[in-house]
This record gives C-alpha cells, structure tokens and sequence, in this order.
C-alpha cells in the first residue's frame, strides 16, 4: 500500500469527497461484512462511506 495514494473507500454521501483508511474513526464487522465511519476530509461530517 501506498502513503501518497491510499486506497478509496468510497465517497462521502454529502459531498462526495473521497474517503480513505487516514480519515476512519470506526470499524466493526456486521453480519454483512466490515462497516466503517469514517470523518470526511472536506466537510468534516462523519460518515459512512458510500
């Protein structure tokens, strides 16, 4: 993995700035797979990445 470009784990679902591993607060397994929250780079929203 690379730190100058980590990988995308989606966008935020306000304003769609890219969400990646750095910007996580919160990760736990569901009975559907990893769940994440994350905090926006941009608007600063916490979020689940869409």
């Amino acid at each position: 993995m690379s730190t100058t470009n980590p990988p995308s784990l989606g966008t935020c679902p306000f304003c769609h700035a890219e969400i990646t591993p750095i910007d996580v607060i919160l990760e736990y397994e569901t009975d559907s797979g990893l769940a994440v929250y994350a905090e926006c780079p941009e608007c600063q929203d916490v979020v689940n990445p869409q």
